[in-house]
């Protein structure tokens, strides 16, 4: 027994001890305790509330021994208790998002369309419509091939053209003079630069021999880059002879040039009727040119040599 009487105990217990006999269904008159069963309900009966816990005695008994009472269940629970756990349901499942629902209900609609016949043909033929326009849009290649195809048609970045208007264009030069020593029965060395037809430059071959030479004076220093003449006399009389059969024609001719270094340049002009031209690489600097005849063929009847037209190109 503990130190203090027990009647102290019960007075400092009195309401706990009250609660507890008023809900022990033993001590519980008619109208306090459980309410008795329907006969006729044909379902379960559950428990009274005392076989839930400890009896209201045993309850008393800890109180007056001065032991703490402990309103929570014991860990064994009646068989009772264990299947109303078991019977009750769980939480309720977490209701689905709207959002997700949503989203299904188009698909599984889609889906269910693709089951018809009619509505499986429909997406077949669509999908061969576009496999077909594909390929002949594509011509067949894959994407990479068809970049590649498309770089190499692709026009490179046009260039601006280089300005003209600093290096002066290529232009006939005019004449100031020319002169040559020939023999009587020969024309002026500047009938070779008139441009007319029925003039040229004929020099008579001394001892019939050829060397003739022309000098070409410009005038003043150009930066001469070609030299063409027409080996012959091209032209046609007033009678209808030809003139370039009654004259030897010049088949290999040399240009020396005042540029300091006295350049010479050599040309085979094959006896063409036309004018031959010497390309000049680089342009020399010069005011003065020596035309020499190397050359020259023609019936050996024939003594003299002509030259119809003599042209010096530059700048």
């Amino acid at each position: 027994m503990p130190g203090e009487d027990s009647g102290d105990v019960f007075l400092h217990h009195r309401a706990l001890l009250l609660d507890t006999l008023l809900a022990d269904p033993a001590l519980a008159g008619p109208g306090r305790g459980a309410p008795d069963p329907d006969p006729e309900h044909s379902g379960p009966v559950s428990a009274p509330r005392g076989a839930r816990g400890p009896k209201a005695s045993e309850r008393i008994l800890a109180l007056l021994n001065g032991e703490q009472y402990d309103p929570e269940p014991p860990p064994g629970l009646s068989a009772v208790a264990r299947s109303e756990q078991a019977a009750s349901p769980g939480p309720d499942p977490e209701p689905e998002p709207p959002r997700q629902r949503r989203a299904e209900r188009p698909l599984a609609a889609g889906l269910a369309l693709l089951r018809r016949p009619k509505v499986a043909v429909a997406a077949a033929v669509a999908l061969a419509l576009a496999l077909i326009l594909t390929l002949v849009t594509t011509g067949g290649r894959t994407d990479e091939q068809a970049t590649v195809g498309t770089l190499v048609v692709t026009a490179p970045p046009l260039t601006t053209a280089p300005s003209t208007s600093a290096v002066p264009l290529t232009e006939p030069i005019e004449v100031k003079s020319a002169q040559s020593t020939c023999p009587p029965g020969s024309t002026a060395a500047m009938d070779a630069f008139s441009g007319l037809p029925e003039k040229a430059w004929s020099c008579v071959r001394a001892y019939k021999v050829d060397g003739q030479v022309l000098t070409i004076d410009l005038g003043r220093t150009y930066e001469v880059d070609s030299i063409g003449i027409v080996p012959g006399w091209d032209s046609v009389a007033a009678d209808g002879t030809d003139q370039w059969s009654r004259f030897r024609t010049v088949s290999r001719v040399s240009y020396q040039f005042d540029d300091g270094n006295s350049t010479v340049y050599t040309q085979q002009t094959l006896n063409q009727r036309t004018l031959v031209v010497t390309p000049i690489r680089p342009a020399l600097r010069a005011s003065r040119i020596v035309l020499t005849v190397l050359q020259s063929s023609g019936d050996a009847a024939v003594n003299t040599t002509a030259i119809s037209s003599v042209v010096v190109t530059g700048r």
